[in-house]
């Protein structure tokens, strides 16, 4: 009886032993656990719309006119409107203009953000204003906090295609 019990440990053993090398072994061909697979897929702003938003509303809170040019690719008909003595061709020097005439704000949340198409995205977002309060303009009547921003592939590269709220 006890050699038995004896030979079926040494079984369970062999069984165990076998199974962790085999697991080793295999190892490699094994498909990497989930948090590997996110770390590995490193997205910079070229195609990833969410960073791209994110780092136009950061040169926004910025003031950076340089970084915004680079990543707006809307039409500049309303920032020439507002700046008719600076020269129309100098895209840095309008948003620099328009930049003085808003208030500091940033970006506080992104509510929504359904996809277009695999090459436009839209974004609800609210912003916050210096102080840490909601930023909301009002035409007329209306009060609004929430703004919508497109994220759109212009000239091969994801770019924002609306300005940063003005407030008259």
């Amino acid at each position: 009886m006890m050699r038995n019990i004896l030979f079926i440990c040494v079984i369970f053993a062999f069984f165990g032993v076998g199974c962790s090398n085999n697991n080793e072994a295999n190892s490699d061909k094994m498909s990497p656990p989930a948090n590997h697979q996110e770390e590995s897929t490193d997205i910079n702003a070229d195609e990833n719309p969410q960073l791209t938003l994110e780092q136009y509303i950061q040169a926004i809170a910025n003031q950076d006119a340089e970084k915004l040019v680079e990543l707006y690719g809307g039409s500049y008909e309303g920032l020439k409107s507002l700046s008719p003595d600076t020269d129309p061709d100098d895209e840095q020097e309008l948003f620099n203009q328009y930049l003085k005439m808003i208030p500091k704000i940033s970006l506080k949340e992104i509510l929504d953000q359904p996809e277009e198409s695999k090459d436009e995205y839209k974004f609800v977002i609210t912003f916050k204003q210096e102080d840490g309060t909601l930023f909301q303009t009002r035409e007329f009547d209306t009060i609004t906090d929430k703004f919508t921003y497109t994220v759109k592939r212009v000239d091969g590269k994801l770019k924002v295609t609306e300005l940063p709220p003005y407030q008259a």
